[in-house]
């Protein structure tokens, strides 16, 4: 599987008033990395579309483990990759490093493939994940 990493700097507006960063921003962050993730391998959500008929990448499931607090200041290096796909959906596993090498959380997103649906009351419904996009991230 192939890894992605992005970096992030701890800013003002991600901590709480303890001086540590809130959880949700590290949800934020990990839709970026994936978003970040299928950009660097040429597959932007505007492209998805126009190929495959793809409107998004919808949450199905999401956790992290937390380590070691962030707080402000910090620079973090977000290690992404696609660790497993199914017919509809796959699995975005998550690694955050302190700049010293300290593991500050594990995390992971849950998604599907989504196409635009007018039959649906939520306007799409899920789609089988194209094999050009599972052979490009190296999955078997």
């Amino acid at each position: 599987m192939k890894t992605f990493e992005s970096t992030f700097i701890v800013e003002w507006v991600h901590c709480d008033t303890a001086g540590i960063v809130f959880y949700s921003h590290f949800y934020t962050w990990f839709d970026q990395s994936t978003e970040r993730m299928f950009k660097a391998m040429g597959y932007t959500y505007p492209f998805m579309s126009q190929k495959f008929g793809i409107s998004g990448m919808p949450l199905l499931e999401t956790g992290a483990t937390y380590r070691n607090a962030c707080q402000l200041g910090d620079e973090l290096k977000m290690k992404s990759w696609v660790d497993e796909f199914e017919q509809k959906t796959f699995l975005v596993k998550h690694t955050l490093h302190h700049a010293d090498g300290r593991l500050a959380l594990e995390g992971f997103e849950r998604r599907v493939m989504a196409a635009p649906d007018p039959t649906s009351a939520r306007g799409i419904k899920a789609t089988a994940i194209p094999v050009e996009i599972i052979t490009l991230f190296g999955a078997e």
